[in-house]
């Protein structure tokens, strides 16, 4: 996909130096999410093996400009993580990742859920460009005095490992 002269290509991850660069672009999300590392490697990293999830690379010449964690079954069309790596922010480039999950989720609401730490950085992108639904807002749900902001839901999270 050519984005402002530049070929970006995405990929799914296929092995273990993908997921664990991928892990690292992550990180920041530790902050609102307690138990990050072990969803990651336990849940997430399984379901990408099986084909239940799918985690998208976005590269730019070979170099990980960000990543998408993709939730895409009959039941559940979810958008589990996206990040742009630090040098590439703020450059619209988030935008052609978020297009390219929802295309392979197949929908243009996926549920989604953000940490209102990091809610500045989405909101305006999920309400204003992509018209996505605030539904529901959690308070404690992963940490004391933390809310979450869930967008595009027909149901409250339940518990806390299904971010």
């Amino acid at each position: 996909k050519f984005i402002l002269g530049i070929y970006m290509e995405f990929r799914n991850a296929s092995n273990l130096l993908e997921l664990k660069a991928s892990y690292q672009i992550l990180t920041k999300l530790e902050e609102a999410y307690p138990d990050f590392y072990d969803w990651y490697w336990n849940k997430v990293v399984p379901g990408i093996l099986t084909k239940q999830d799918q985690l998208i690379l976005a590269y730019i010449k070979n170099e990980l400009v960000g990543i998408s964690i993709l939730k895409n079954n009959p039941n559940e069309k979810k958008l589990r993580a996206l990040r742009i790596t630090e040098k590439f922010q703020s450059k619209g480039y988030g935008l052609y990742l978020i297009d390219e999950s929802l295309k392979r989720l197949e929908t243009d609401k996926p549920l989604c859920s953000v940490s209102n730490k990091m809610i500045d950085d989405y909101s305006r992108i999920f309400i204003n460009r992509y018209k996505f639904d605030l539904t529901y807002v959690y308070k404690n749900l992963y940490t004391k005095d933390s809310l979450e902001y869930e967008f595009n839901g027909q149901r409250e999270l339940k518990n806390k490992t299904n971010y």
